[in-house]
């Protein structure tokens, strides 16, 4: 769900709060919300607002800002109206960080910051642990340790950024970000087999092409050549487009994939996954071609 969208979802919810008490019936429920919907649809396509009031509404002039300084001025306008908007705080770091160690910085500040309020308003209590996302107040917070990690990632902090994908599938058990991929690479990277094989299995990632493909490498950093050729095997027979992907990787010619635009969206089990994994992931492939060489002979012998 985007951003605009929860935005949406909370001003619903004080909508809800100022025009109903605890006994209203669920069909004076429905009438209320599609009052609501139907006065929002009303403003689609205007302005964010001409009088901007909620931070809320300033983050999202920051995002539709025409240049850095004016996206700047809107985000900490909204970090000021409410000091606990994590988003609307990455956005200032963002903005402000003039390279990636000040990033790794200022986020560390923020989860710090963010993980303390967080506590403070109850949500680290054992009803909500495993359950962030689901609750959309967490989801902000969920957003702002899941850049921390990728901004770790591209310092090479990679234990701490192990550690952080660690702790946020323990705060969301149904990984709604997608960080079970993250940490399958980390694994391969440290060849934690133990680790990797447990993951493995808590998702049942049996088809997945990010859980399958550093599986494949992990063994064959290891030298078990045989459980390598087993989870390359499985991955061929999901991902029509491994072999392609193969002749480009062992050939080093990584520029191929810089071309190619990627939608905000991907299609599952093609190129286009290849692609999108190769990129996020470049800490683990970056010294692999031996590995896809080996995986591309391999592959040839199904033909």
């Amino acid at each position: 769900m985007s951003i605009i969208n929860e935005k949406i979802l909370k001003d619903l919810d004080k909508y809800l709060k100022a025009n109903a008490d605890e006994n209203v019936s669920d069909e004076a429920t429905e009438n209320l919300i599609n009052e609501f919907m139907m006065s929002y649809n009303n403003r689609i396509g205007s302005p964010v607002t001409d009088e901007p009031e909620t931070s809320d509404d300033y983050l999202e002039l920051a995002y539709e800002a025409r240049n850095k300084k004016e996206a700047l001025k809107f985000a900490k306008k909204a970090l000021a109206l409410e000091p606990y908007n994590f988003d609307a705080e990455a956005l200032v770091i963002e903005l402000k960080a003039k390279n990636e160690t000040e990033l790794v910085i200022g986020y560390a500040k923020a989860v710090q910051k963010a993980t303390e309020y967080m506590k403070k308003e109850g949500y680290f209590e054992e009803e909500y642990i495993g359950d962030f996302w689901g609750v959309l107040e967490t989801r902000p917070y969920m957003r702002l340790r899941g850049r921390f990690t990728e901004i770790l990632i591209q310092c090479g902090k990679m234990g701490q950024a192990c550690e952080e994908c660690r702790e946020l599938l323990r705060l969301c058990k149904n990984d709604n970000l997608g960080i079970r991929y993250q940490l399958m690479h980390i694994y391969a990277y440290f060849e934690n087999e133990e680790a990797a094989i447990a993951l493995y299995k808590h998702f049942k990632s049996h088809s997945e092409t990010q859980m399958l493909l550093p599986l494949s490498i992990l063994y064959y950093k290891k030298g078990k050549y045989v459980k390598a050729w087993q989870y390359l095997r499985k991955l061929n027979s999901v991902n029509k487009d491994l072999k392609q992907f193969m002749q480009i990787f062992s050939k080093g010619m990584f520029e191929e994939f810089d071309d190619v635009e990627l939608m905000e969206g991907y299609r599952p089990d093609t190129m286009e996954e290849f692609i999108m994994e190769f990129r996020e992931n470049l800490f683990l492939f970056c010294t692999m071609t031996a590995y896809a060489e080996w995986a591309l002979q391999k592959i040839k012998k199904l033909d």
